[in-house]
């Protein structure tokens, strides 16, 4: 007869609940763990092809669809080959090590003993040896691997029977790069894809921080025939037709011991966007269509108390704008910027702002970043004023790039900026025929913050991204 233990080892062979349970004992399960098991459980069987899975940050849908999930399906069946992704070699690997670990366990052995690792680290085929690395395993003795990549990475010569895709975008200020979403889109289209057959999965789980991000994307061009399952679990339910098994009332929060409402809703406080994009799955722009909605005053004292190295940012005025020049300090490490309006004036000649641009800075060194699309003006003011002017970066994408950018730092306002105060509270996304606000800023309100987005952007945007706006 066989023991409890016995028939558990049976039990999770076939039941991924169950195996969640005997390999990891100390998950907390919640009752909305039980949903994505649910979902994970149809994949597995081969029930659904292609599945989406939404839930906001810390809430365990990694844990389960890109840790117990693989090597549960290599313990079924030790030769499918599964890949890996996410944003980044690194953590793509990270999740590879994670697998490998659940497998290498004894408890994994006990439920699957024909799904083995090879003992020794084996970076290459040359010796004959079975794979085993941070970017691929081999089953012992079968035809099964899983190989982890980065989103842009290369999947030459890898046929993929179950492809995992987990947050291919990183963080608000990749998503709203228009660049750098058409390059999660021609990677998956030209690289993901083309590596699959007829009877492939899929699965991506990630943050939902654009309309058009690679989910958005795949739902509005790929899903015409609604083969796509998609679950989607709000942070807190606020509307009735949410997902027919969330047992919430309206209001509620989707894990409260772990994530309750008052903390969820401090954060959304905050940081409103953030809030909706990462813990409501809904990347529309926030309700009212400020585009910086969020943002606090500071006295001239606290502000001169700040000792960070200001950088100025200037957009040239016209007949019928105002020349908008700004004084920035930026705390990387509390994320914080600081802005001090300088000039705000209509009808200003050149020679008129080169003289105000002198009395208001610091040193001739310190740095200006200016509106590129004049560069005559820029060469003006550095010839003849002896200023430090510099072109600021700007491109297709740099307006969207730079905003959000911005909205990952807690912003404050000198007291008496009193126009960059009135730009931010009128500054707005254009709105669709329903009032429901796009992803595009109306070009009004924003001479002082877009001087005040040139000189953000030439501190926190690195090398490495500064591709994104051009």
């Amino acid at each position: 007869m066989l023991n409890l233990q016995e028939i558990q080892i049976r039990i999770a062979r076939q039941d991924f609940k169950k195996f969640v349970e005997i390999t990891k004992p100390d998950y907390q399960f919640n009752w909305h763990h039980d949903i994505l098991i649910d979902y994970l459980q149809a994949f597995s069987n081969g029930d659904i092809k292609k599945l989406m899975v939404f839930m906001p940050p810390q809430h365990g849908k990694s844990e389960l669809t890109s840790r117990r999930l693989p090597a549960y399906l290599l313990g079924v069946n030790p030769n499918l080959k599964i890949v890996g992704c996410s944003y980044s070699a690194d953590l793509s690997r990270s999740f590879n090590r994670d697998v490998q670990r659940i497998i290498d366990d004894e408890v994994y052995t006990n439920i699957f003993p024909k799904s083995t690792l090879n003992s020794s680290n084996v970076k290459t085929s040359a010796k004959g040896s079975y794979l085993r690395n941070a970017d691929i395993f081999e089953i012992v003795g079968a035809k099964g691997f899983y190989k982890s990549v980065g989103v842009g990475g290369s999947l030459t010569g890898t046929p993929v029977d179950i492809g995992i895709i987990d947050d291919p975008v990183k963080d608000a200020v990749e998503a709203n790069s228009m660049t750098f979403r058409a390059r999660v889109w021609n990677w998956y289209t030209q690289v993901f894809l083309t590596r699959l057959h007829n009877n492939s999965q899929q699965l991506i789980t990630q943050t939902r921080w654009h309309e058009d991000d690679l989910s958005g994307r795949v739902i509005k061009e790929m899903n015409k025939r609604g083969d796509w399952e998609i679950l989607t679990l709000p942070g807190i339910l606020e509307s009735p037709d949410g997902h027919i098994l969330d047992k919430r009332n309206i209001g509620e929060a989707l894990w409260e011991t772990r994530h309750s409402l008052e903390k969820l809703e401090q954060f959304r406080e905050a940081n409103p966007r953030a809030f909706q994009a990462m813990y409501q799955q809904d990347p529309r722009p926030f309700e009212g269509g400020l585009v910086y909605p969020r943002w606090n005053n500071i006295s001239s004292h606290e502000y001169n108390a700040i000792k960070y190295e200001p950088v100025y940012g200037l957009d040239f005025g016209y007949s019928t704008s105002p020349a908008a020049f700004v004084e920035i300090k930026i705390d990387k490490i509390s994320k914080c910027i600081y802005a001090r309006q300088l000039i705000y004036q209509k009808g200003m000649g050149i020679d008129t702002l080169g003289s105000e641009i002198q009395r208001s800075i610091q040193s001739k060194r310190s740095e200006i970043i200016a509106d590129s699309a004049d560069p005559i003006l820029i060469d003006y003011l550095k010839s003849k004023y002896q200023l430090n002017v510099k072109k600021a970066v700007k491109g297709p994408d740099s307006v969207s790039y730079g905003i959000s950018a911005i909205n990952e730092y807690t912003l404050y306002v000198v007291e008496g900026s009193n126009d960059i105060a009135t730009e931010l509270s009128n500054y707005r996304y254009k709105e669709d025929a329903d009032g429901n606000p796009l992803s595009e800023p109306i070009k009004e309100y924003d001479h002082s913050l877009d001087a005040l987005r040139y000189a953000v952007m030439s501190k926190v945007s690195g090398k490495e991204n500064k591709i994104f706006m051009l």
